[in-house]
């Protein structure tokens, strides 16, 4: 696997442009899959990190995400058919006027080692994934444990490396050594001095914060899983929010196959793309009176098919 300095040359990403990145480039080809190159890029980027060298930090982060991202991963449980007319059957998605798309389940079946009709593509070993998807959460059941966020509604959002929490629990953190701008495996405030005075967290990777800078400036920071951000708005959180759906319209992806390569598509081709409003199936109940979300307590509270439709609720204001 070889890289091109090129890659980093996009101006909107988190890492430098392609000049800044070529000392690290021979470094990143020189790689071959064994745990020493692990422990070396986390002691690259460590080192980076207590230098303050964001450029050497982010490309070591690049690094190992190339080397070890994506070695855990849910299997695939479906197969895909394509059938002409005579096979066809109602409610399967039509491609064209003769060809359908079908799903189907896949019905699970001991495997053996005899049975040589199911490969594994893995390249990676899947324990070293394991071990990173258990150590990651355990880190951050850290930060959990130390504010309470077990047994109390602390935390407003989670992602994999990232809790969003009231500031008053900072200090707690910072007793308990959490917090560190440069070390690894410790929390920092990505805002600085400033903070979120309004977020609305609707699904994973869809949320809508309105940022109070330390110079009193307020900005948004959005994120809309599918949605490219200049096509997103605060009404479009809104309408989720409310119970409605959200559709739009993008340019289509660029395609890559091993037969045909890359097929880039004309500048009028579009694609329309929809969410629906009950895209993460709530699981909490709406705000009480302190704006609080109580989980449901008990799984027969709530249930949702694919009609269901969600009433206008009125606790949303911007």
């Amino acid at each position: 696997m070889a890289f091109d300095a090129n890659g980093l040359s996009n101006l909107d990403s988190e890492y430098p442009k392609a000049e800044s990145a070529r000392p690290f480039l021979k470094l990143f080809n020189e790689q071959k899959f064994r745990p020493r190159t692990a422990i070396l890029t986390v002691d690259l980027r460590n080192k980076y990190k207590r230098e303050g060298n964001i450029v050497g930090s982010n490309c070591v982060k690049l690094l190992g995400n190339s080397l070890y991202g994506k070695s855990i991963q849910k299997d695939r449980n479906t197969r895909n058919h394509l059938w002409n007319e005579v096979t066809f059957q109602t409610n399967y998605e039509k491609i064209n006027d003769t060809q359908y798309l079908v799903e189907t389940e896949i019905e699970e079946k001991e495997i053996t080692a005899e049975d040589h009709s199911t490969k594994s593509t893995g390249v990676t070993p899947s324990h070293l994934g394991s071990f990173v998807l258990s150590h990651s959460k355990k880190i951050m059941n850290n930060f959990i444990h130390v504010i309470n966020g077990f047994y109390q509604p602390e935390i407003y959002y989670t992602d994999t490396d990232s809790l969003y929490i009231s500031s008053r629990n900072w200090d707690k953190l910072n007793r308990a050594g959490l917090v560190s701008e440069n070390e690894y495996c410790k929390g920092k405030n990505d805002y600085g001095d400033g903070g979120i005075i309004f977020g609305l967290y609707l699904a994973p990777k869809v949320k809508y914060n309105i940022i109070l800078t330390f110079d009193g400036v307020l900005k948004e920071k959005k994120t809309f899983k599918g949605y490219s951000n200049n096509k997103t708005s605060i009404e479009d959180y809104i309408q989720l929010a409310s119970g409605h759906d959200v559709s739009n319209e993008f340019n289509k992806r660029w395609e890559r196959s091993f037969t045909n390569g890359v097929a880039i598509p004309k500048d009028d081709d579009k694609q329309k793309k929809g969410f629906r409003s009950y895209l993460n199936l709530v699981k909490r109940k709406p705000p009480n009176s302190e704006g609080i979300m109580f989980p449901y307590s008990d799984k027969d509270e709530y249930s949702f098919d694919e009609n269901y439709e969600f009433d206008d609720f009125d606790y949303i204001y911007i």
